[in-house]
């Protein structure tokens, strides 16, 4: 039986409080009558996007995606992707402005297309981008939006938060794939949420766990769900045989050279920042021109964001202090703020532990385990290598999952703290990037944003998750039983 999230509301339990009377009810009439003219009319607005999009196309070159084709080529010459001195010395074909951070998984994705120009696969890879942004919406109103209300609302908030977000915009400009990840995280939650257990349903969460590694915690988090073990075992046999056909290229030694091309990229952002703190003159602050294959991968559209990661932020907060305050560099010390990152990152893991084995003693929404398991390795990214905020896609997935479940939505309604942390939720979910979006040159305003976006939001779903949690009933079996005779 499908259940509608707005319908649900009002046939939930009224309090018999003297402040609760018939106005909720009219209050979601109104906002279930308000959602078709909302959601029809952000399509003039996705159509500018996508004009503004293809217009960047045209006069940006994408930074963020020469990596990837450059060390796909190298993946398919035989040649180590991660040796950018090594590469530059095989023509321009193999040269980058950026040095290749991705798994040799990824990067094994761009080689059918390889061999092609680089403006040519640039255009393909953007009209791919668009169809999986589509492609991940389809699966979410295929698998959570059971009632035209719950679609519109979801297709407001995936319009406001993609297609119409200067997030969208900049990783289409980049050339960056966390599109993709959107769209097999999607395919996970429809999987999970649908109890596809075969083995063919599970190439697209084994293809996620390779691209983008720190997504095994989907598999730990399973663990909240009762009777999970056949699938996990089954995504852990298919990643396993999919890892082993990315061997064909080097072996494990490109694997290995991975993490310690990752480690060796955020030691040198680290050291940059500290000497531009020390020394605020001392590197310019604007990318110099690299002309390679007759395009100059020098221009890009500003990012109007800071680093959203806790190194970035402590990092680039002493480098602005270092502009001040000549005692700021005394205090940067690169070994104390990676050691309490690290702190951070084993916190993180603890408390996943703790919620997941939690949630398995109690009767939890679906939809809220499977934003845990998605919210998770979004948490635990915020202390992991740069990234900016063109990673905000991927958290449309978690918000959209807690704002199309009923059961969450009536336990935050029952309290006034509950209501202001849902709005919390929802200002932080949908008012930040419409900001961003309607003002994308108002540089401390969209930083500031982009804060709110990387790091607020993912720990605010988080915390919306371990309250869902708490609040729930415990299971049948784990009830102690107060009233039962004695044994003796």
């Amino acid at each position: 039986m499908t259940i509608d999230p707005l319908a649900s509301l009002q046939s939930a339990p009224v309090i018999n409080t003297p402040s609760v009377d018939s106005s909720p009810s009219r209050a979601l009439q109104f906002v279930r009558r308000l959602l078709p003219w909302i959601a029809f009319a952000t399509i003039p607005f996705c159509l500018l996007s996508f004009v503004t999009s293809l217009a960047d196309l045209r006069a940006y070159p994408g930074v963020d995606l020469r990596p990837k084709v450059v060390g796909a080529r190298a993946l398919a010459a035989g040649l180590d992707p991660y040796d950018m001195d090594g590469l530059a010395t095989h023509g321009d074909s193999f040269k980058s402005p950026n040095a290749v951070t991705f798994t040799p998984a990824l990067l094994a994705l761009y080689i059918p297309l390889s061999n092609l120009t680089f403006r040519t696969q640039r255009t393909i890879y953007f009209c791919m981008d668009w169809v999986f942004a589509l492609g991940a919406f389809y699966q979410l109103k295929r698998s959570y939006c059971w009632s035209r209300q719950s679609a519109y609302l979801g297709w407001i908030v995936f319009a406001v938060f993609i297609v119409c977000s200067y997030s969208f915009r900049f990783h289409l400009e980049r050339g960056q794939y966390y599109i993709l990840l959107l769209l097999l995280t999607c395919y996970l939650a429809s999987a999970v949420k649908n109890h596809w257990t075969s083995w063919i349903s599970c190439l697209p969460v084994a293809l996620l766990l390779l691209v983008r590694p720190t997504y095994a915690l989907i598999l730990v988090a399973a663990i909240a769900f009762p009777g999970m073990s056949k699938w996990v075992m089954r995504v852990l046999v298919v990643t396993v045989a999919m890892f082993s056909l990315t061997l064909h290229y080097d072996g494990v030694a490109r694997w290995l050279e991975f993490p310690a091309q990752v480690h060796r990229s955020q030691a040198a952002i680290m050291e940059r920042n500290k000497t531009l703190c020390c020394d605020p003159h001392a590197l310019p602050d604007t990318p110099v021109p690299t002309v390679i294959e007759g395009i100059d991968f020098g221009k890009m559209l500003p990012p109007h964001a800071i680093n959203g990661t806790f190194l970035g932020l402590v990092s680039l907060g002493f480098v602005h202090a270092g502009r001040h305050f000549s005692a700021a560099c005394s205090l940067f010390s690169l070994k104390w703020i990676t050691r309490a990152n690290s702190a951070l990152m084993v916190l993180v893991l603890a408390g996943g532990l703790a919620l997941a084995w939690t949630a398995r003693r109690r009767k939890v929404s679906p939809n809220t385990l499977i934003a845990f398991m998605v919210l998770w390795p979004l948490v635990f990214e915020v202390f992991g290598p740069e990234r900016f905020f063109y990673t905000a896609v991927v958290e449309v997935l978690p918000l959209l999952l807690l704002i199309l479940d009923p059961e969450v939505i009536q336990l935050a309604l029952k309290s006034k703290a509950g209501t202001y942390r849902w709005l919390a939720l929802i200002a932080l979910g949908i008012v930040s990037p419409a900001v961003m979006q309607l003002a994308p040159f108002m540089r401390f305003l969209t930083s500031f944003m982009s804060v709110l976006i990387l790091l607020v939001l993912p720990i605010t779903l988080a915390a919306v998750c371990i309250r869902a949690v708490l609040d729930s009933p415990l299971r049948a079996t784990d009830i102690p039983l107060r009233n039962a005779p004695s044994s003796r």
